[in-house]
């Protein structure tokens, strides 16, 4: 509160002490958006970083084990969607064995760093 009272008030204080209309939630929604969203590099910097060194589509299970691995971060794919529909990540499926002696493939969701996907929005 003391750091960003504007926000939360929008979001904390006149949402709890008044009545909830549609117009107050959509606005607290629509301030909490814009909030994160201007700090989406500097919240998801890492995550961006390991994309962009990498040059290539990773699947979300790959990214969800790095994460976990050296971060103990869980939930990362909700990140990578996030950052999809920012036009900060790009998405595909990749192509994936369920297992090391699968012969099939299957598609799972996949998010690569690329400049287009960076600069669009």
């Amino acid at each position: 509160m003391k750091l960003n009272p504007a926000f939360f008030k929008i979001v904390y204080t006149s949402l709890l002490n008044s009545r909830k209309t549609t117009t107050a939630v959509e606005a607290a929604l629509s301030a909490i958006d814009d909030y994160i969203a201007s700090r989406s590099t500097g919240l998801f910097g890492t995550l961006i970083d390991h994309l962009r060194e990498v040059g290539e589509a990773r699947s979300a299970t790959e990214i969800e084990d790095r994460f976990r691995r050296n971060f103990g971060i869980k939930g990362v794919t909700g990140a990578c969607e996030y950052l999809a529909d920012q036009g900060l990540l790009g998405k595909a499926p990749l192509a994936v064995r369920l297992t090391k002696r699968s012969n099939v493939n299957v598609q799972e969701l996949a998010f690569f760093y690329s400049t287009k996907a960076s600069h669009a929005g």
